[in-house]
């Protein structure tokens, strides 16, 4: 078994009273229990879901390749971003941005260089607030404009899947 952590978005499902939303991993859960792996997730900013995967190295490349997943270029929590390319890092500073969180913001926690740190910090960053979600029944559609509410730690998601 192997592991992956991942950005993730979120899906809107019907069918109920009114429509939800649930983690894209779950459309793949029976795919990975059935291969005797695992997932936890823990929801942030900007309708997407920072998720952690134990499953076969063919499915972690199969999840690869699906839109909307991010891959994270690091495995374990405590590993440094340094050996990464100016490019994955940039990467990883757009995915915060896009995700809501300010240029101010990012710069503020980490300053010019996310070498400098590791990948737990970047992910309890990222873990550090997220919207609560509403449904509009006149638009028909999910609304994340709420006030802001606590994520579930990353070191919580990271115990789950071992």
């Amino acid at each position: 078994m192997s592991i992956g952590w991942y950005i993730v978005p979120y899906k809107r499902r019907t069918g109920e009273d009114r429509p939800t939303r649930y983690c894209a991993m779950d459309d793949h859960t029976a795919a990975i229990l059935a291969a005797g792996g695992a997932w936890a997730e823990t929801e942030v900013l900007g309708d997407r879901a920072i998720v952690k995967v134990r499953a076969t190295p063919a499915i972690l490349t199969q999840l690869n390749g699906i839109a909307g997943f991010i891959r994270l270029p690091k495995d374990i929590l405590d590993d440094s971003l340094a050996s990464l390319s100016s490019g994955a890092k940039t990467a990883i500073r757009n995915e915060l941005q896009s995700a809501g969180y300010t240029l101010g913001e990012i710069q503020a926690r980490f300053g010019s260089d996310l070498g400098q740190y590791t990948l737990r910090d970047v992910l309890q960053f990222f873990a550090s607030r997220r919207l609560k979600p509403r449904y509009d029944a006149g638009t028909d559609t999910i609304i994340l404009d709420g006030p802001v509410q606590p994520c579930r730690s990353v070191e919580s998601a990271d115990g789950e899947v071992v």
